[in-house]
Protein backbone atom coordinates (compact mmCIF):
# COMPACT_ATOMS: atom_id res chain seq x y z
CA UNK A 1 0.00 0.00 0.00
CA UNK A 2 0.93 3.53 -0.55
CA UNK A 3 0.57 5.12 2.91
CA UNK A 4 2.69 8.08 2.01
CA UNK A 5 0.19 9.32 -0.59
CA UNK A 6 -2.74 8.82 1.81
CA UNK A 7 -0.97 10.78 4.56
CA UNK A 8 -0.21 13.60 2.18
CA UNK A 9 -3.90 13.95 1.27
CA UNK A 10 -4.92 14.00 4.97
CA UNK A 11 -2.64 16.94 5.61
CA UNK A 12 -4.40 18.88 2.87
CA UNK A 13 -7.81 18.47 4.53
CA UNK A 14 -6.68 19.59 7.98
CA UNK A 15 -6.00 23.31 7.18
CA UNK A 16 -9.31 23.65 5.33
CA UNK A 17 -11.30 22.18 8.19
CA UNK A 18 -9.47 24.29 10.77
CA UNK A 19 -10.15 27.49 8.81
CA UNK A 20 -13.84 26.63 8.49
CA UNK A 21 -14.07 25.86 12.22
CA UNK A 22 -12.38 29.17 13.10
CA UNK A 23 -14.79 31.09 10.85
CA UNK A 24 -17.78 29.32 12.43
CA UNK A 25 -16.52 30.06 15.97
CA UNK A 26 -15.94 33.73 15.07
CA UNK A 27 -19.45 34.06 13.63
CA UNK A 28 -21.07 32.46 16.69
CA UNK A 29 -19.01 34.60 19.08
CA UNK A 30 -19.92 37.78 17.21
CA UNK A 31 -23.62 36.88 17.33
CA UNK A 32 -23.43 36.28 21.09
CA UNK A 33 -21.67 39.63 21.65
CA UNK A 34 -24.19 41.40 19.39
CA UNK A 35 -27.15 39.96 21.31
CA UNK A 36 -25.61 40.92 24.66
CA UNK A 37 -24.78 44.49 23.56
CA UNK A 38 -28.23 45.07 22.06
CA UNK A 39 -29.90 43.85 25.25
CA UNK A 40 -27.68 46.05 27.40
CA UNK A 41 -28.16 49.14 25.22
CA UNK A 42 -31.91 48.60 25.12
CA UNK A 43 -32.05 48.44 28.92
CA UNK A 44 -29.90 51.55 29.36
CA UNK A 45 -31.70 53.67 26.79
CA UNK A 46 -35.07 52.90 28.34
CA UNK A 47 -33.86 54.66 31.51
CA UNK A 48 -32.39 57.78 29.89
CA UNK A 49 -35.57 59.80 30.41
CA UNK A 50 -35.43 59.42 34.21
CA UNK A 51 -33.33 62.05 35.95
CA UNK A 52 -33.74 63.74 39.32
CA UNK A 53 -31.66 66.20 41.31
CA UNK A 54 -31.71 67.44 44.90
CA UNK A 55 -32.29 71.19 44.57
CA UNK A 56 -31.83 72.19 48.20
CA UNK A 57 -31.99 71.01 51.80
CA UNK A 58 -33.60 72.90 54.69
CA UNK A 59 -32.07 72.43 58.14
CA UNK A 60 -33.57 73.19 61.52
CA UNK A 61 -31.88 75.99 63.41
CA UNK A 62 -29.46 74.82 66.07
CA UNK A 63 -29.59 77.08 69.11
CA UNK A 64 -28.56 74.52 71.72
CA UNK A 65 -25.32 73.28 70.17
CA UNK A 66 -26.73 69.75 69.86
CA UNK A 67 -26.54 69.79 66.07
CA UNK A 68 -28.90 70.25 63.13
CA UNK A 69 -31.08 67.86 61.18
CA UNK A 70 -32.71 68.19 57.74
CA UNK A 71 -36.36 69.26 57.85
CA UNK A 72 -37.11 69.27 54.11
CA UNK A 73 -35.35 68.03 50.99
CA UNK A 74 -36.47 69.31 47.59
CA UNK A 75 -36.26 66.78 44.73
CA UNK A 76 -36.76 68.04 41.16
CA UNK A 77 -37.44 65.96 38.04
CA UNK A 78 -35.07 67.18 35.32
CA UNK A 79 -35.70 64.20 33.03
CA UNK A 80 -38.19 63.76 30.23
CA UNK A 81 -40.44 61.16 31.90
CA UNK A 82 -42.89 61.28 34.78
CA UNK A 83 -41.82 59.57 38.01
CA UNK A 84 -44.49 57.65 39.92
CA UNK A 85 -45.20 58.55 43.54
CA UNK A 86 -45.84 54.98 44.62
CA UNK A 87 -43.88 53.32 45.98
CA UNK A 88 -42.41 56.32 47.75
CA UNK A 89 -38.80 57.32 47.18
CA UNK A 90 -36.21 56.18 49.72
CA UNK A 91 -34.00 58.57 51.62
CA UNK A 92 -30.52 57.76 52.89
CA UNK A 93 -28.45 60.06 55.06
CA UNK A 94 -24.83 58.97 55.44
CA UNK A 95 -25.83 55.56 54.11
CA UNK A 96 -28.57 55.02 56.72
CA UNK A 97 -32.16 54.55 55.55
CA UNK A 98 -34.28 57.38 56.96
CA UNK A 99 -38.08 57.08 56.93
CA UNK A 100 -40.01 59.93 55.33
CA UNK A 101 -43.12 61.47 56.87
CA UNK A 102 -45.46 60.75 53.96
CA UNK A 103 -45.25 59.68 50.35
CA UNK A 104 -45.24 62.62 47.93
CA UNK A 105 -48.67 63.46 46.55
CA UNK A 106 -49.03 62.71 42.85
CA UNK A 107 -46.51 61.83 40.20
CA UNK A 108 -43.44 63.98 39.66
CA UNK A 109 -43.70 65.46 36.18
CA UNK A 110 -40.86 67.10 34.30
CA UNK A 111 -39.72 70.35 35.90
CA UNK A 112 -41.75 69.91 39.09
CA UNK A 113 -40.46 69.40 42.61
CA UNK A 114 -41.35 67.08 45.49
CA UNK A 115 -40.79 68.07 49.10
CA UNK A 116 -39.44 65.12 51.05
CA UNK A 117 -39.65 65.40 54.83
CA UNK A 118 -37.64 63.04 57.05
CA UNK A 119 -39.59 61.57 59.98
CA UNK A 120 -38.54 63.70 62.97
CA UNK A 121 -38.73 61.01 65.64
CA UNK A 122 -36.79 58.35 63.75
CA UNK A 123 -34.68 60.01 61.11
CA UNK A 124 -33.81 63.43 62.40
CA UNK A 125 -30.46 62.65 63.91
CA UNK A 126 -28.55 65.74 64.95
CA UNK A 127 -25.48 66.33 62.79
CA UNK A 128 -22.64 68.50 64.05
CA UNK A 129 -22.35 71.98 62.62
CA UNK A 130 -19.73 72.18 59.87
CA UNK A 131 -19.71 68.43 59.20
CA UNK A 132 -20.47 67.04 55.75
CA UNK A 133 -23.55 64.85 55.33
CA UNK A 134 -24.26 62.66 52.27
CA UNK A 135 -27.93 62.71 51.25
CA UNK A 136 -29.16 60.20 48.67
CA UNK A 137 -32.69 59.78 47.30
CA UNK A 138 -33.70 56.79 45.18
CA UNK A 139 -36.98 56.67 43.23
CA UNK A 140 -39.09 53.56 42.67
CA UNK A 141 -37.61 53.12 39.18
CA UNK A 142 -34.05 53.05 40.51
CA UNK A 143 -33.11 56.59 39.53
CA UNK A 144 -31.13 58.28 42.26
CA UNK A 145 -29.39 61.51 43.11
CA UNK A 146 -26.83 62.18 45.77
CA UNK A 147 -25.44 65.37 47.28
CA UNK A 148 -22.87 66.17 49.94
CA UNK A 149 -24.27 68.91 52.14
CA UNK A 150 -22.45 70.85 54.83
CA UNK A 151 -24.44 71.17 58.05
CA UNK A 152 -25.09 74.87 58.81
Amino acid sequence: MNYRKFRKNMKALSPIISVLLMIAIAVVASLVVYAWVMGYIGYQTSKTGDSVVIQSVNWNSDTTGAGSSPTAIYLQNIGSTTIAAAPAPTLYINGVLVPITAAPAGALTTGNTWTITPTPALGATAYQQGSTVTIKITTAGGTYTQVNEQVP
